[in-house]
């Protein structure tokens, strides 16, 4: 009986709270155990994060160079108004595998 492969997983890292620079080592160490797994689809949902500072959000930006050289597609969702105008003035439509659309 041939092996098949497992199908790849679907990680999504869930943040809340005000992400600042002081933040950033904690979310990059999450991006990273994230990525670890090797899924096929990166979802990054910001849902409670009630501050969106640009220097943090160059988390992201590496974050999708680093899901573009794996394979690995990228989504940022749940954004409020506010982080998606950070996001978009950082460019970050242009990095993801959908646009970025605000919270429901």
């Amino acid at each position: 009986m041939p092996l098949t492969p497992c199908p790849r997983l679907r990680a999504v890292v869930r943040l809340r709270g005000e992400l600042t620079s002081e933040r950033t080592p904690r979310v990059r160490r999450r991006l990273l155990r994230a990525f670890a797994r090797a899924p096929s689809v990166m979802e990054v949902d910001l849902g409670k994060v009630t501050c969106l500072a640009p220097e943090a959000s160059a988390l992201f930006q590496a974050a999708a160079a680093t899901a573009r050289r794996s394979g690995t597609r990228f989504f940022i969702t749940r954004a409020s108004p506010r982080s998606l105008r950070v996001l978009r003035e950082l460019g970050m439509q242009h990095l993801m595998d959908a646009p970025l659309l605000p919270d429901p």
